[in-house]
C-alpha cells in the first residue's frame, strides 16, 4: 500500500500539539522533584522531553505504518524512526535551554522577564519607579516589582526554558514525524 499522506499530515499536527505539552509536562514533573542545581533542571528537561517524544513518535509511527504496510511489519524501523525523532526534540529543547535569546523570544510572549538586581540597583530601580508613578503616573520602562532573588530568578528561568522548549519541540514533533516516516513507512517485502 502506498503511504496516506494525508494521515502523514495528520499525525505531524497532531504530533505538533503534542510536543506542545511534552516539555511543559516535564517541566511540571521536575519542579515538583526535590531541589536541583539550575544547569540539571535543564538536562532532565531534555531527557524527559526526549522519553516523552520517544513513547509518542513511536505511536504515532506504529499507526502510520500499520496502515502503510497492513499491519505491523518492522518493529525497529519504527524504533529507529521514533529515536531520530527524540535526538531532534532533545536537540531543540536544548536550544532555549542554553540560549537565552531563543528562550526569551518566545518567553516574553507570555510574561515578564525580571533581571537580577544588585541591592544599589535595586534600590534605584525601587526610587525611580515610585517617583515615576508619583510624577506622570505611567512607567518609564524600568522594572516593576523590585529585586528578585536568586532563587526567584532560577525560577523564572526554568519556567521561561519551559515555555520556549515547548515552542521549539513543537516544531521538533512535526518534523520529526516527516523525517521518522522515511523509516517506519518502509514495508518490508515478502
Amino acid at each position: 500500500m502506498p503511504l496516506d499522506v494525508n494521515l502523514l499530515y495528520g499525525e505531524m499536527v497532531a504530533s505538533w500539539f503534542a510536543h506542545l505539552a511534552i516539555p511543559v509536562a516535564a517541566g511540571m514533573a521536575i519542579t515538583i522533584m526535590p531541589y536541583m542545581m539550575p544547569m540539571t533542571k535543564v538536562f532532565a528537561l531534555i531527557a524527559l522531553s526526549m522519553l516523552f517524544s520517544f513513547i509518542c513518535q513511536f505511536i504515532f509511527l506504529t499507526v502510520l505504518q500499520t496502515n502503510t504496510c497492513g499491519g505491523m511489519k518492522d518493529y525497529g524501523g519504527v524504533t529507529m524512526g521514533a529515536m531520530l525523532c527524540a535526538v531532534i526534540t532533545g536537540a531543540m529543547v536544548a536550544i532555549p535551554g542554553f540560549m537565552e535569546p531563543m528562550r526569551l523570544v518566545v518567553s516574553q510572549l507570555f510574561g515578564d522577564h525580571k533581571t537580577l538586581l544588585t541591592p544599589e540597583l535595586a534600590r534605584m530601580n525601587d526610587l525611580i519607579t515610585k517617583t515615576s508613578q508619583d510624577v506622570m503616573r505611567a512607567s518609564l520602562g524600568v522594572q516593576k516589582g523590585g529585586a528578585i532573588t536568586q532563587e526567584e530568578y532560577d525560577v523564572q528561568t526554568f519556567q521561561e526554558i519551559t515555555t520556549g522548549a515547548s515552542y521549539w519541540a513543537a516544531f521538533a514533533g512535526a518534523y520529526g514525524i516527516g523525517l521518522g516516516s522515511l523509516l517506519a513507512a518502509k514495508c518490508p517485502s515478502s
